[in-house]
């Protein structure tokens, strides 16, 4: 039986992808690895067994929850915590996790206490701070930071790594990758310490290496975006090669009714505390689908069918404009699917994930 709303995957599309992106980093002029992110889709299971059947052998989330998924699916699978470690869970970063991410010294010293006492040693790669003000040390405190780091005797400096265009925006350039690769030649000068990891961030750096512009030196990028929606991310475009249409999303119609555009009586704000502006179209058709603001980010959908359009919603419905379409109650919209609105989905639990059946 037929459950709505659901979120379809298409397993041909996502093999598709992983292996493009096998091709481009396989043939790039320079060695480079990149890490699938699987936070978008919450370690989804069926998906974490096709990126393993396509031969990936670390894989990258920043919830520790997900991190164990990935271990239950695949034991022998690296996988790299991409949310710095908070200090309560520490302990399980240090029995699931192979890689986390870290700027703090507080962190460090919790990660080689808990680790020595667990007779392991745990790998760390320091993230630095290059213009984007979300995680990482001051490039010039990269010295101090690493001195200290190799003090600690169960932890191993794998390497350094950077986060740009996620926070504010900033985006990678060639330059910003050529002091990231100009830091480890500093630290192997100073430190007498060679990194093997130097990685330059997430999917908006995958258009570096699209223009053949990513210095040498850079060895790895993590992928979510790009690997789930095939977009590469700085320019908000779909990658040649790539496909966009992985996941679709489903809901069905609950209501159909002629009605104003515009609210009668005294207006005050909405559900969500904000004051809401209403285009005067007339009497028109307007349907009611099942799904709502608890379930996704609705300004980040969009109907495949062109001629119905999303006015707006609550937290457990959504509006549509159907004045150009013939549609009854029971009808199911599809949705095209952008990368805020399918991690939101994937984490409701109201969604039905399936795969799509071909």
């Amino acid at each position: 039986m037929k459950k709505y709303p659901r979120l379809l995957w298409n397993e041909k599309k996502l093999r598709a992808n992983v292996r493009f992106l096998n091709n481009l980093f396989n043939s790039y002029e320079n060695p480079i690895k990149w890490i699938p992110v699987t936070k978008g889709i919450c370690a989804y299971p069926d998906i974490i067994r096709v990126l393993i059947d396509e031969g990936v052998s670390e894989i990258a989330d920043s919830r520790i929850e997900n991190i164990k998924v990935i271990k239950e699916v695949a034991a022998s699978c690296k996988t790299l915590l991409l949310r710095l470690p908070s200090i309560y869970e520490v302990p399980e970063v240090i029995e699931h996790a192979d890689i986390s991410l870290v700027s703090e010294t507080e962190t460090l010293l919790k990660l080689q206490e808990s680790a020595k006492a667990v007779g392991v040693k745990h790998s760390i790669i320091l993230m630095i701070e290059l213009g984007d003000l979300r995680e990482g040390i001051l490039p010039d405190d990269v010295l101090a930071m690493g001195r200290f780091i190799l003090q600690q005797d169960h932890l191993q400096w794998l390497g350094i790594g950077t986060n740009l265009a996620c926070y504010s925006g900033v985006l990678p350039t060639r330059e910003k990758m050529e002091r990231l690769v100009e830091m480890k030649r500093n630290i192997a000068n100073e430190l007498e310490h060679d990194l093997m990891v130097v990685s330059g961030g997430n999917s908006s750096t995958l258009s570096l290496m699209l223009e053949h512009d990513l210095p040498k030196g850079i060895n790895q990028l993590r992928l979510g975006e790009s690997l789930l929606l095939g977009n590469d991310t700085a320019s908000g475009r779909p990658i040649l090669g790539m496909h966009s249409d992985v996941f679709k999303l489903e809901a069905e119609v609950i209501e159909v009714k002629v009605k104003s555009s515009m609210p009668q009586g005294k207006q005050g704000k909405n559900a969500f505390g904000h004051s809401v502006v209403l285009e005067d179209l007339g009497q028109h058709s307007r349907a009611i689908v099942a799904i709502g603001r608890q379930d996704v980010v609705i300004e980040d959908i969009e109907p495949i069918d062109e001629r119905i359009r999303i006015l707006g919603g609550s937290s457990d419905h959504m509006i549509l404009d159907v004045q150009e379409v013939d549609i009854k109650v029971g009808d199911i919209v599809a949705f095209s699917i952008r990368y805020s609105s399918l991690l939101q989905a994937m984490t409701s639990p109201y969604i039905r994930k399936e795969k799509l059946i071909t």
